[in-house]
């Protein structure tokens, strides 16, 4: 009877649109969320984008460059700048060869193999750049063998690309780790022969290096160049992660360059933060609406039945009561439209879930602990912005 008297004249068709303002609201919010934790997720786990992002830059090369000769180098202001940009943990120039070198392989440098001969040039990093194992990569003044280390991809293109035109064995890692060649260096200040070894591959950094300490060394000896008295054309970056929008920003407007590849994983980080700060900011605005449309459909009812409301004030009904009513009665509503959304999300996971697992996305089962407990916090935000509006009207109308 009390209820029958409290909900006499509620509308159920502006009741429905609320409900469903909601429920939409609800599903993408939480949805935004749930994406959001998923690719964190993934992002953290094992793919590529979850580890320190390695870059090598250089500056734009321009017609003057080839007409007139001369490298654009970066200043240690420059690099410095390039440490404090957001998403940056470290950076360091890549100090060239300054002096030509030749290395050479005779016949019985690996089994299998004819003899070699090729020019080519060396570069340095710090040892903290280097991604193979450090305990071969040392060089003193004084030692004859001196360690390199070679693109990955190098290996790949002999195997695939040179040894069968060639008619030569292809050969793994660890035979052209056994190999041993030497070094011929040319400069100014006179020659120097030295012996070579392979100390690993690097899937990082695509040149070929040679341990600081020896370029440093021979650039000093052999070419008049001390440390740091040049200008690096070249510098590494170790980002964060995926290098920053602000990052590729910063290369672009100084004209920088590096790998459009490298960038990819940025870019997709970028776009999928994008799309989730868009449904993020969708959903939180159908949310903001719908509950507009709840608190006025909640003094609304209680208006309409103010005379009724009166009458039970009257006979004795306290209002904290009487508020209690229409509390429970919202209380169902929503905890149906939280109940709906969480089944209708788990349910669009599962498919979710499948399609991208066939695009070699494995994302975490079921919904987040964190997307349900946001799920609560905003059906009690719902609630508590219910209440109030019930509790005044009803005050006003007990006074």
């Amino acid at each position: 009877m009390l209820n029958r008297l409290l909900f006499s004249h509620q509308r159920p068709a502006q009741l429905l649109v609320a409900v469903f303002g909601a429920l939409v609201g609800f599903l993408l919010l939480l949805g935004a969320l749930q994406l959001y934790f998923d690719f964190r997720a993934v992002l953290n786990g094992s793919s590529d984008m979850s580890q320190p992002q390695f870059l090598v830059i250089n500056k734009e090369v321009n017609l003057l460059n080839t007409l007139f000769g001369g490298q654009k180098g970066f200043s240690p202001m420059e690099i410095e700048q390039l440490k404090k940009i957001k998403g940056v943990q470290n950076a360091a120039a890549l100090t060239s060869s300054k002096f030509k070198v030749s290395v050479s392989m005779g016949a019985n440098g690996m089994q299998g193999m004819p003899g070699m001969y090729t020019e080519l040039f060396f570069e340095s990093v710090p040892n903290e750049f280097i991604d193979v194992d450090q305990d071969n990569w040392k060089w003193t003044e004084g030692d004859s063998l001196v360690p390199i280390i070679l693109p990955r991809d190098y290996i790949k293109l002999y195997n695939f690309g040179f040894a069968p035109a060639q008619g030569l064995p292809q050969v793994t890692e660890s035979v052209v780790g056994l190999a041993r060649f030497k070094i011929t260096i040319n400069g100014k200040n006179g020659d120097a022969v030295y012996r070579g070894k392979l100390a690993g591959f690097s899937e990082r950094i695509n040149t070929i290096l040679a341990p600081q300490s020896f370029i440093d060394y021979a650039n000093e000896k052999f070419a008049d160049v001390k440390p740091g008295s040049t200008a690096p054309s070249r510098v590494i970056i170790q980002c964060e992660g995926p290098a920053t929008t602000e990052l590729i920003d910063y290369f672009s407007s100084n004209g920088y360059e590096t790998s459009a590849e490298a960038l990819r994983n940025s870019k997709l980080n970028s776009f999928l933060r994008l799309v989730m700060n868009v449904l993020v900011a969708i959903g939180s605005v159908i949310i903001l609406l719908s509950l507009l449309g709840f608190l006025q459909y909640s003094q609304l009812l209680v208006s309409k039945s103010s005379y009724e409301l009166e009458t039970l004030i009257r006979i004795g009904y306290g209002y904290r009561k009487l508020g209690m009513k229409y509390l429970k009665y919202y209380s169902i509503i929503y905890a149906g439209i939280l109940c709906f959304s969480i089944l209708i999300l788990f349910l669009s996971k599962i498919y979710f879930a499948s399609f991208m697992s066939a695009k070699g996305f494995d994302l975490p089962s079921g919904l987040s602990v964190s997307v349900i407990a946001w799920g609560f916090c905003f059906t009690l935000l719902f609630l508590a912005a219910n209440a109030y509006s019930v509790f005044s009207g009803l005050k006003k109308l007990a006074k």
